[in-house]
């Protein structure tokens, strides 16, 4: 479809005979050609996508199939892409003069006050097709042909449009009611005495001989096939164009078309400005604007809506993020946000996210407190490093700060915790390791148990892994080696995101009091029941000796019972040495 040529024939129609568009629409033109005191001869024009290598439609109504019946016309049997719409209504209307002049004299009411003056410029001016590289029949003139523009939405003052519901209702309604017919015959005896008054242009305000004029009323009737405008105050040549992006935005564009086809004046909205820039330098169209090739402001609108188009994508990536997070849109930027994390112990931390950048990966801007508890740079998140233009989303890297954030809160607390019962605690944070030593004492010998702990990435969703550094130091103590990892395995096995680390030292450090403490094998007590000291301890402060067979711990004064009563140790039965006895 030509919708520049559709344009150019609309036009020209509309300047010769009282048409219109039926909703807004060029390619559908509804109108008549003659108008008698009781009848008008009405049709429809469609145009299709095969326009101009085919015809359009022609839908003639009963007044003129009742007075032609079946008819032909000879250039529309014989249409080519030279042929213009006008030639066939000509044709048409000559058939209908024919038939009328066929029966009584009829006295005929001008069909466009206008005709006679359009007649006389546009036989001035050769029609060529918009898409023809052939030069008009006067080659020696360099300006380019120029056509009226009548206002194709301002319907004739005695057209009632209630009346007109629909063109495919149209011809059984209006044709068949003579009550219609009488409403239409008196608006237009009003006319004659009161003229209407149109708040919008009609046509005879629009139909200037003056060139310049021609010109603007062009570039308006091309921008009125794509967007929706309104004129500002009177004036012909200023209009604000509103191009809708998306349902919640609305840039509305101010154009005045004065100088055309010189660069026009355009004032961009501020929003405009801050996603794009200064459009007079990213809009290629104004950049390379040419009055000699005739640019055209709709290429310009184009350009403009082009561009941000991204704000859809942006306002569908916001809505994501708005709905797992609390924010505060920035109201004078629709692309910039102010996201709040909330972790343990209800802290709130907060981050600036610009997606204006789209759709490139985003602007994030993390308060200093933030950036310290993540401990990791923005760039080095895997959702920026792993970015994906058109694919990836924003509410994926928040994702990862919030999971690093719980985390990281999570493993502070634990520390906390840890630190409150036990003192040489280090962790690095880089490899996420812990390390712990943890007193006891084996048999009167002080021994210090390593512990290290490896936090997995998913902590506290994965378990830990735990090993004891100085595992080789207990040899000898098979049963304190066996305890612990019998404590390993158990809590791990019972683990769950709600288990903490302290949890499981403290199971550890009860297992080392219990082989720690010594007592007496006899007597199962720490303090001698004779002599009140303890088992263990300096030798000067202790109450202790060993069998010397089996190595069981005995108060002094327990083993000297024991071996007058028995004559031999209570554990093992073996007699001790001489010196023992």
């Amino acid at each position: 479809m030509n919708k520049q040529r559709i344009l150019k024939e609309a036009q020209e129609i509309a300047s010769t005979y009282s048409f219109w568009m039926v909703s807004g629409n060029i390619t559908h033109l509804y109108g008549y050609l003659l108008e008698t005191p009781d009848t008008k001869y009405e049709l429809e024009i469609k145009f299709a996508e095969t326009f101009p290598e085919l015809p359009p439609e022609f839908i003639y109504y009963d007044a003129i199939k009742d007075l032609l019946g079946e008819l032909e016309l000879e250039t529309l049997t014989y249409w080519s892409e030279d042929t213009t719409v006008v030639d066939i209504l000509t044709e048409l209307k000559g058939k209908i003069e024919g038939g009328l002049k066929g029966g009584k004299e009829l006295d005929l009411e001008p069909i466009n006050p206008f005709t006679e003056q359009v007649n006389n410029i546009t036989e001035e001016i050769p029609y060529k097709d918009p898409e023809s590289k052939e030069k008009p029949n006067n080659e020696d003139d360099e300006e380019e042909e120029e056509f009226l523009t009548p206002d194709l939405n301002a319907y004739p003052p005695d057209f009632d449009g209630g009346q007109y519901i629909t063109p495919s209702t149209y011809e059984t309604q209006y044709s068949e009611s003579d009550t219609e017919k009488t409403l239409l015959s008196e608006s237009a005896s009003e006319k004659e005495e009161f003229p209407i008054k149109q708040e919008e242009y009609d046509q005879a305000e629009l139909l200037d001989t003056d060139q310049s004029s021609l010109i603007i009323n062009t570039e308006l009737g091309l921008i009125q096939q794509e967007y929706a405008f309104d004129h500002v105050g009177s004036s012909k040549t200023k209009i604000i164009v509103y191009l809708t992006i998306t349902v919640t935005q609305t840039f509305m564009v101010e154009i005045n078309l004065k100088n055309y086809p010189k660069k026009p004046t355009i004032k961009f909205p501020q929003e405009v400005e801050l996603l794009l820039g200064k459009p007079n330098n990213i809009l290629e169209s104004l950049k390379n604007w040419k009055r000699d090739e005739t640019s055209h402001v709709v290429e310009v609108l184009r350009d403009l809506e082009t561009k941000l188009f991204f704000i859809k994508e942006i306002e569908t990536d916001s809505k994501k993020i708005i709905g797992e997070y609390q924010c505060d849109p920035d109201p004078n930027d629709p692309t910039k946000l102010k996201v709040h994390l909330v972790t343990y112990g209800f802290k709130e931390y907060s981050l600036d996210v610009d997606l204006g950048s789209y759709p490139k990966v985003p602007h994030l801007v993390l308060s200093a407190e933030l950036q310290d508890l993540i401990n990791l740079p923005t760039n080095e998140l895997k959702t920026f490093r792993e970015w994906k233009e058109n694919k990836s989303e924003t509410v994926e890297i928040l994702r990862e700060i919030a999971w690093l954030v719980d985390k990281n809160s999570r493993i502070n607390f634990e520390l906390e915790l840890l630190k409150e019962h036990y003192k040489d605690i280090q962790f690095d944070v880089s490899t996420q390791i812990l390390l712990i030593d943890m007193k006891g004492k084996m048999k009167t010998q002080d021994l210090t148990f390593k512990f290290q702990i490896g936090l997995p990435n998913d902590y506290p969703m994965k378990i830990p892994e735990i090993k004891v550094l100085n595992e080789f130091e207990f040899e000898p103590h098979e049963k304190i080696k066996n305890d612990l990892q019998s404590s390993f395995k158990n809590f791990f096995e019972e683990w769950t995101p709600f288990k903490y680390l302290v949890d499981l030292f403290n199971v550890i450090s009860k297992k080392i009091f219990e082989v720690s403490v010594i007592s007496c094998v006899i007597c199962h007590k720490i303090d001698c029941p004779t002599c009140s000291l303890k088992i263990a301890g300096p030798d000067q402060e202790a109450c202790h000796t060993v069998c010397p067979y089996c190595e069981r711990s005995y108060h002094l004064h327990c083993w000297q019972q024991t071996i007058r009563s028995f004559g031999k140790c209570g554990f093992c039965l073996k007699i001790p040495p001489s010196h023992m006895m």
